[in-house]
């Protein structure tokens, strides 16, 4: 484990997993050259299974969350959703679109709009257990976006 709680693989895990059916897609490593040779080895014959990886040195931006969206794990109706229509069609005054807009723009600055998606998804798999939850902590009480605010069924 790294400082940031990843696995770091290096060749024999990575063959151990395939082996064993585990999803090697996205992987954190410092041997890249067996890698580099086994992806060039997909692309010469249009196999899809690639490897991304990133080195354990690339994980110091807070972007890195984000832009690996696509291998979480949620259904891809969330995956898809238009997030930005879907907060902007919850409104009802134009002081709250321009709120909406407002966080909207500052969340898509920061490339962080898949974690809006993921939040819709985690706050409707709560409503659909009846699992409570708590408004959140830090900066994130005060968004007017936040999905504790933004997918609840009645108007803001």
């Amino acid at each position: 484990m790294n400082q940031f709680n990843e696995m770091v693989v290096d060749e024999n895990d990575l063959v151990e997993g395939l082996l064993q059916g585990k999803n090697t897609t996205r992987i954190v490593t410092k041997d890249l050259e067996k890698i580099d040779d086994y992806n060039h080895f997909c692309s010469l014959f249009k196999i899809e299974n690639a490897i991304e990886y990133e080195t354990p040195s690339d994980k110091h931006s807070d972007k890195y969350s984000y832009k690996n969206a696509d291998s979480w794990s949620m259904p891809s109706e969330y995956k898809q959703l238009d997030i930005v229509n879907y907060l902007i069609g919850k409104v009802t005054s134009d002081v709250q679109r321009e709120r909406v807009q407002l966080e909207l723009t500052e969340f898509e600055k920061r490339e962080m709009l898949p974690m809006l998606q993921f939040l819709v998804y985690m706050v409707a798999t709560l409503k659909h257990n009846n699992i409570l939850w708590g408004v959140g902590r830090g900066s994130s009480v005060s968004s007017y976006i936040v999905p504790n605010r933004c997918t609840q069924d009645r108007q803001y």
